[in-house]
């Protein structure tokens, strides 16, 4: 994964911050997963 600005948010002023969006797409099942990980650690499903 990777992130990069957009042209209203190029440059970031001190103490401000910056929302970080994420879009994706997913085909095949829907279904709540049983188990999944994140950077190898185990997530709780919930």
């Amino acid at each position: 994964m990777s992130a990069r600005n957009v042209a209203y948010n190029a440059t970031i002023a001190p103490n401000a911050s910056v929302g970080v969006g994420f879009q994706a797409t997913h085909t095949g099942n829907t279904a709540v997963p049983t188990a999944f990980t994140l950077n190898g650690v185990v997530c709780t499903v919930g």
